[in-house]
């Protein structure tokens, strides 16, 4: 059976992008017999849920409406058998967008859910999370865009495992970073 990889991507340089190079590397690599469905977070009109739309997600889940629209997304995430999240290194993190992307995802009933105790079980079938990511500097340790799709799989949504592929230092010496970029996939992907 085909294992169904839902990709993230949220390469808003798009073809620029190093990130997306890396993304379309590990793909060819370790999904060409998966079935990909793929999600272009920058040509979605995401926007953050503002107190009207929260009201509604709140009202639909109070009602158990979890087949409404609306929980399009967090259906759809929730029955990957892997999702790859590529997001460049922005701001300490990643880009907004996929924030966003993550706020539409997390519905209670259907990634995860909440006991009367107080604890979380992660309700995704996801066997691991993938993170692909670039930066221009050298992070020197933790990428806080990594750590925190660790954290969500872990803590939230019920993915223990997460694979990181994450390339630095890019644009230390610009003239070398064509250089850089092509020997760290092939590295990563050996």
């Amino acid at each position: 059976m085909n294992k169904k990889v839902l990709v993230v991507d949220c390469c808003i340089r798009k073809e620029k992008s190093a990130t997306k190079r890396l993304l379309s590397s590990y793909l060819e690599k370790h999904c060409s017999q998966c079935s990909i469905e793929y999600l272009h977070l920058y040509e979605m009109s995401l926007k953050p849920m503002l107190n009207e739309e929260l009201e509604k997600r709140d009202s639909l889940l109070l009602e158990g409406k979890l087949e409404d629209p609306f929980f399009n997304l967090a259906r759809q995430f929730k029955e990957a058998d892997r999702v790859v999240f590529a997001a460049p290194f922005w701001d300490m993190s990643f880009p907004s967008l996929l924030k966003v992307y993550i706020e539409r995802i997390c519905a209670s009933g259907i990634t995860f859910a909440s006991s009367a105790e107080g604890g979380l079980k992660g309700l995704c079938k996801a066997e691991k999370f993938v993170y692909i990511s670039t930066c221009g500097g050298y992070m020197r340790g933790e990428n806080e865009g990594a750590r925190y799709i660790r954290c969500l799989g872990k803590n939230l949504l019920g993915v223990d495992m997460t694979e990181e592929f994450i390339i630095d230092g890019l644009d230390v010496d610009p003239t070398q970073r064509e250089n850089r970029l092509e020997s760290e996939i092939r590295r990563l992907m050996a």
